[in-house]
């Protein structure tokens, strides 16, 4: 089921619109890294709330820069290396590479960002080595800058450490970017933990982590079953401890509640942490979809092929009403009504041929022209040949005996009945001309070929999607 959902999902973002090239980025990384490891940690949090000193904490070594003014001004990633080393890639693609970690203290900060692609080090660390990558992030409320490289990195990382100042309650930013740049992402997989709780009055420690659990208890993170979501972990005496192999300490300071907690995420499922992100992304490439769908719904159709409706709509209204015209004037009735007295005076001076001359012929030809005319219309636009003309043949009409003789309404009977016949079989042949399907333009053949695709895979993502939200709890074993 995971296979197929992904091949359309990589179908989908490629009917993207330019303007979602971020959101088309961050779906293709996304399927690339569904289940490749290892499993990237990162820590999130404003600056000054002790990132650096958690993660040194973390890999037992004083490696990170922990300055008290904002220095680490690129992401580093930490993975695992049979010995301490650093790697920086520039963003003309150079690289510098040393043993240690000193060379971050100078090329990681503020002055130097500009410069920086990429922050690698490497570290023999047991977390490390199980498969996690552990991320320091840029402190989040410094600079615009950091803030926009911060939510990239997190679009890219399986679980979030949010680390907590323990001297105040979460604050109005903090629940903001939890909400949006987290949880409205798709990253669920979120683990809070409270620093500085050692500077907290020892009185008061107990009621802070009794308000955070009811804060953190509004945001649904997504864990393994039986793992909490808040720790406490005291990074700089941690740090200590660590670097004086102090285990005493460590516990203390509620490093290893921490670690274990870690140790099983990297345990688990890669897919656990990742296909949440990946439906929430799929559900944006939707929402971009349906909208493009909407927007071809209401564009008008392309003014070449608008013009030829409009003009067919024209010619096939004009045709009609001339036909009609026409068949009302050629009923017995209204010839009668009209031609009889003027042709039963015309035999009686023998003056026929004169009078069918000024009289009748005359109007036949004008309603007829008027029918035929608009079938030439037809053809020409729509490229067609032309069908066989509105035809009668006229039959002579002989002096009566007497002028009271009954030969004017049987030529207008014969008349009427000849000229129905020909109009009905004429009509029969030239009505399909005026349906011809008017020859669409190729933007609106492109149009046509656009929506069909979108329609289609808007519901073949769709139902992907749906029996994977039905499955992904039971199968991935995560709570919310």
């Amino acid at each position: 089921m995971l296979e197929p959902f992904i091949a359309t999902l990589r179908k989908a973002v490629g009917l993207l619109e330019p303007t979602d090239s971020e959101l088309k980025a961050q779906v293709l990384h996304q399927c690339d890294r569904i289940s490749q490891s290892p499993l990237r940690i990162a820590v999130f949090g404003p600056f000054n709330y002790g990132k650096s000193t958690l993660l040194n904490a973390l890999i037992g070594t004083n490696a990170l820069p922990t300055d008290l003014i904002p220095t680490t001004g690129a992401a580093i990633a930490i993975t695992y290396g049979s010995q301490m080393s650093s790697r920086i890639v520039f963003t003309d693609d150079s690289s510098l590479s040393a043993e240690g970690t000193e060379i971050l203290h100078e090329y990681t900060t503020l002055k130097q960002q500009s410069r920086i692609k990429n922050v690698e080090v490497r570290c023999p660390q047991l977390l490390l080595q199980a498969g996690a990558e552990l991320v320091d992030l840029p402190g989040t409320d410094d600079q615009a800058v950091h803030n926009q490289l911060v939510r990239r990195q997190l679009l890219a990382t399986d679980v979030v450490i949010q680390l907590l100042d323990g001297r105040r309650l979460m604050t109005l930013t903090e629940r903001d970017q939890l909400k949006d740049w987290l949880f409205s992402k798709g990253i669920t997989t979120v683990l809070f933990v409270v620093n500085f709780l050692n500077l907290v009055d020892p009185d008061d420690r107990q009621r802070v982590m009794e308000r955070l659990h009811i804060i953190t208890e509004d945001f649904p993170a997504a864990l393994p079953k039986g793992l909490d979501r808040l720790y406490r972990v005291d990074a700089l005496p941690a740090l200590r401890a660590r670097l004086k192999a102090d285990q005493a300490a460590v516990i203390q300071s509620g490093l290893p509640a921490l670690e274990s907690a870690l140790h099983a995420l990297v345990r688990s499922p890669r897919l656990a942490y990742r296909l949440p992100r990946l439906l929430s992304l799929a559900t944006q490439v939707r929402q971009s979809l349906q909208q493009q769908l909407q927007e071809l719904d209401n564009t008008p159709l392309p003014r070449r092929t608008a013009i030829q409706q409009r003009i067919q709509q024209l010619m096939q209204t004009g045709f009609q009403q001339s036909v009609v015209e026409l068949r009302q004037w050629l009923e017995l009735s209204a010839l009668l009504t009209s031609y009889q007295s003027g042709l039963l005076a015309a035999l009686q001076d023998d003056t026929t041929a004169q009078w069918l001359a000024k009289n009748l012929y005359p109007t036949w030809e004008k309603k007829r022209r008027a029918v035929v005319e608009w079938v030439y219309k037809a053809c020409e636009v729509f490229d067609q040949p032309r069908p066989v003309d509105l035809w009668i043949g006229w039959q002579p009409l002989e002096k009566s005996v007497t002028p009271t003789d009954e030969s004017p309404q049987l030529y207008l009977t014969h008349f009427s009945t000849n000229a129905l016949t020909a109009l009905d079989a004429y009509e029969a042949k030239a009505t399909p001309i005026f349906h011809t399907p008017c020859l669409s333009s190729k933007s609106h053949v492109q149009q046509v070929a656009k929506r069909t695709l979108l329609q289609t895979t808007l519901v073949e993502l769709q139902q992907l999607q749906s029996e994977l939200n039905t499955v992904k709890h039971s199968v991935l074993g995560v709570n919310n």
